[in-house]
């Protein structure tokens, strides 16, 4: 039996990927705790476990004072609970988690790289504030978790003990099922007719996830004559500039966004195709359910993307900003309901190998 303690700097962080990973972990006889900012209540299944949540107020500014008293809370939380093991996940609770080591030499570090976020094309400035901290964090960590092959190489030139790479946080094949709903009923939900070609876009509206790539390749569609239908789940705070822009171009009738959603398995068996045009991804669990679903996508060619599309097989890749290649992978799937449904079909056989049993099983072994 492991005493573990899970560190994030959002508890949002623990419902939306780890909750799994904890409850197996719970079930093989370890005891685990949770400590992070808790922005949302963190998932009951854990609290009904015996998982004892402290609310450590972390801040996402790196900089930003407050991060100082939330590591003197870890310090105390460790003094008075010995934990035999702290897993750390997100940069913030990674740096101050790790630090832990500094006094309590024996505590083993267990770190998940969501994403670094130096990576090839990076801008110059997270090369040089997130590069030199992770190459120094590294002498206070004993194992490191990759989730994509760029960040795995990268991380093996650090000097840490023991460097691995997963399939991302998993996938529940059982949620993410096209028996699980009627897509006709689906559609007619979300007022879509049985014949509208629809793609689904999953994130949040930010910067990064680069919604401006989509709308621009839809006003080329549309220009062309070929009508396609986008839906898009998620919020943030780009959301009112980009509704503006696509009222001014007159894609109203072909863009909308829902904001938040609760049933993004059953918006993704309403659908015919994914589209991720992020400028930074990790491993996106949503191209996973998306490819669990047998839809195929069309991601911009960065790390995480690539590691889950094979151009051709079970998706496009594109150039991140290339609207006019965008528009036209779009329109091959418009055109050939044929590849559509070869290219759904190869997704899913592919990501069978992400199923979260299996990435469970892989991490159990990197308690012991």
């Amino acid at each position: 039996m492991k005493k573990i303690l899970y560190i994030t700097t959002l508890s949002r962080t623990i419902n939306a990927f780890l909750v799994p990973h904890i409850e197996k972990l719970i079930k093989e006889g370890n005891i685990v705790d949770c400590a992070c900012s808790e922005d949302v209540t963190v998932d009951k299944n854990l609290t009904d476990k015996g998982v004892n949540i402290f609310d450590i107020p972390f801040t996402r500014n790196p900089l930003h004072p407050i991060n100082i008293k939330a590591f003197k809370e870890l310090l105390r939380i460790q003094a008075e609970n010995n934990y035999d093991i702290v897993h750390v996940h997100t940069p913030i609770a990674s740096l101050y988690g790790r630090l832990l080591k500094v006094k309590f030499p024996k505590l083993k570090t267990i770190y998940t790289v969501h994403g670094f976020h130096f990576y090839k094309g990076a801008p110059i400035v997270n090369w040089g504030i997130y590069y030199p901290i992770e190459k120094i964090m590294a002498n206070f960590t004993d194992t490191i978790i990759t989730m994509n092959s760029e960040d795995y190489e990268r991380a093996r030139k650090f000097k840490v003990k023991n460097t691995q790479k997963i399939n991302g946080v998993g996938v529940d094949l059982n949620k993410y099922n096209l028996e699980l709903f009627d897509k006709n009923e689906a559609r007619k939900k979300l007022n879509l007719a049985k014949d509208d070609f629809v793609v689904l876009m999953i994130a949040e509206v930010n910067q990064n996830k680069n919604h401006k790539q989509m709308v621009n390749a839809l006003d080329i569609l549309k220009k062309r004559g070929i009508n396609v239908k986008v839906i898009c789940a998620g919020d943030g705070p780009l959301m009112e500039d980009l509704k503006k822009d696509i009222t001014n171009r007159k894609l109203n009738e072909n863009i909308r966004f829902l904001g938040n959603r609760r049933d993004i398995n059953e918006l993704i068996i309403a659908c015919d195709i994914g589209i991720l045009t992020s400028f930074r991804e990790g491993l996106p669990r949503n191209i996973m359910e998306l490819m669990a679903c047998e839809k195929p996508v069309i991601g911009t060619n960065i790390r995480g993307i690539r590691d889950l599309i094979n151009d051709s097989f079970n998706g496009y890749l594109v150039n991140v900003n290339d609207s006019t290649e965008t528009a036209k992978k779009i329109e091959i799937l418009f055109k050939n309901r044929e590849l559509l449904e070869s290219m759904g079909s190869n997704a899913y056989k592919f990501i069978k190998d992400y199923d979260v049993d299996n990435v469970i099983e892989s991490l159990v072994e990197v308690y012991v």
